[in-house]
């Protein structure tokens, strides 16, 4: 028998698929946070579990083989501080409708003025106000994963142009153009909306600053979905107040929770959520989990393994 530990705050709900899915050989023991789960590390194979809280177990659980990150941030264990001699996998193909979505939603309402129309109603006005719509509108995304690559398809859809940026070269589908990370000045200048989502890496810590927002389009908006490291806050709130770029939508952040003190909480040109662009549904995790439980147990190769080195 194969020993599981589930440790997720949300523990009951993926329990409850997991026992749904009757996979075979497994015993399984959950625990909602480290403290609830000190009794089943020490016996535990895999673990399907949050980085934040499972990275301060790994001394403890000696038998583990297999660790299931059930969020796509795995950076608390890639630390130099905790042991990766175990297979480690992360959620990939998942996330990337959820954070399509978001940035449509925030994209689509700027453009047919869904706020000011909305305030229009309020105050009882009847003005249309002129829009443009997407198709021609210039995209650029930075790190074209699985997650960039659902906003480029869905971008695409829209007609719009579809520039992207990655380490390497090659043929991605809808790209209307690729360019390397050496290429900055070149592709700034294009987009009117950036979107980040890269991971937090060393190579991608304070990857855009305030020159390279300096060289984008005054009319251009910034969208961080990534990591929080990805952009020089600072260097952000700058080129907000300064109005070298026109606006931001924020989901992640240096710090977070973001401090009450920062002055992106009261700019207009912002706007801010709490780092939920996409949420980890049991459902979709499970799946994935049990998919990879089927490779374990035949002794296939995982899928999303994570090389630590590089993070991802």
């Amino acid at each position: 028998m194969t020993t599981l530990l589930v440790l997720d705050s949300d523990a009951p709900a993926y329990v409850a698929e997991l026992r749904e899915r009757k996979l075979a050989d497994l015993v399984i023991h959950s625990a909602t946070d480290a403290n609830s789960a000190d009794p089943f590390i020490e016996e535990a194979d895999i673990i399907l579990g949050q980085p934040a809280s499972t990275a301060p177990l790994l001394d403890k659980a000696k038998k583990l083989r297999w660790l299931q990150s059930t969020f796509a941030g795995i950076e608390p264990l890639c630390s130099q501080a905790v042991r990766k001699d175990y297979i480690l996998t992360g959620v990939k193909d998942v996330f990337g409708p959820l954070m399509s979505e978001y940035v449509f939603a925030y994209i689509l309402a700027r453009e047919r003025s869904l706020f000011a129309t909305r305030e229009n109603q309020k105050n009882r006005v009847w003005a249309p106000i002129a829009y443009q719509g997407l198709k021609h509108r210039a995209i650029g995304i930075v790190g074209i994963g699985s997650i960039g690559r659902r906003i480029a398809a869905t971008a695409h859809h829209f007609g719009m142009q579809v520039f992207g940026m990655k380490r390497t070269r090659e043929d991605v589908e809808y790209l209307t153009r690729l360019f390397l990370p050496s290429e900055k000045a070149a592709f700034l200048p294009l987009v009117d909306y950036l979107v980040v989502t890269l991971p937090a890496t060393a190579r991608t810590s304070q990857f855009l600053g305030l020159a390279d927002l300096k060289l984008m389009k005054p009319t251009s908006i910034v969208m961080s979905v990534g990591r929080g490291d990805n952009i020089d806050q600072d260097g952000l709130i700058t080129a907000l107040q300064k109005r070298y770029i026109e606006g931001a939508v924020l989901d992640v952040f240096e710090q977070e929770p973001l401090p009450r003190t920062s002055p992106l909480w009261d700019m207009d040109n912002v706007f801010i959520t709490p780092h939920n662009s996409a949420f980890s549904f049991p459902a979709q995790i499970t799946s994935l989990f049990c998919d990879n439980y089927a490779r374990f147990v035949a002794g296939r190769p995982l899928k999303y393994v994570v090389d630590f080195a590089n993070g991802y």
